[in-house]
């Protein structure tokens, strides 16, 4: 009788150790599938991102060697105007990259799309900004238009914004390089398996509020 109930008992043993085996290899391939696709989803991103910059880049570049007085002279800049002056509404789509980042959203999460919507957002009101000057000249002061304030403030911490008012120059790359490093933590906090928190997906979401509202 003992050891017909041992060998019932070692033979169930067995058949659950198999199951448990075959589940956890299932568990450790989904897993795998879905870092995998977080990867590819954050790489596609990542460079729309540095698509955007790019693309952007030969128009903010003028605000980036000049200081905030200096930028007021830029309207009646010939070569300004001529780049600038050049920009239709098919070239100001280009400049946004990638049309249908969006279908990466769900896999890179709230938090990081939410940043990288910011920062696709920040360059290119800097270009309508830009575009705006040649008829409206007060439009290139961009630190001082409340729109942009408005998503520096919800992007960026206090002690940010209080750094990008300090600089003199490069007030552009500050920002770029704040975000993209927000974005990289952002990212990385994700795949590592750590939760984010609701305060940080309350802030995200009202990030994309912020970003989303008309001018």
């Amino acid at each position: 009788m003992k050891n017909s109930i041992k060998h019932e008992y070692d033979r169930d043993m067995e058949s659950y150790k198999s199951m448990l085996g075959r589940v956890h290899a299932a568990t450790a391939e989904g897993q795998k599938a879905a870092i995998e696709r977080r990867m590819k989803a954050f790489d596609r991103m990542w460079k729309t991102m540095l698509s955007v910059r790019d693309s952007t880049g030969s128009y903010t570049f003028h605000f980036d060697i000049r200081t905030e007085a200096e930028w007021l002279d830029l309207p009646s800049n010939h070569n300004f105007r001529n780049l600038v002056g050049a920009l239709d509404d098919n070239m100001m789509l280009r400049l946004m990259g990638d049309r249908t980042i969006e279908e990466e959203r769900p896999y890179v999460g709230e938090v990081v799309w939410a940043l990288f919507f910011a920062y696709r957002s920040f360059n290119m009101r800097l270009v309508h900004l830009a575009r705006q000057s040649l008829s409206t000249p007060g439009s290139i002061n961009w630190s001082a238009d409340a729109a942009t304030r408005g998503l520096l403030a919800a992007t960026l911490s206090a002690e940010e914004i209080a750094e990008f008012d300090r600089l003199g120059i490069s007030k552009v790359d500050f920002v770029r390089r704040t975000i993209e490093g927000k974005v990289l933590s952002a990212w990385h906090r994700l795949i590592s398996g750590a939760e984010f928190g609701e305060e940080a997906l309350r802030h995200a979401h009202a990030l994309l509020k912020v970003v989303s509202r008309p001018a």
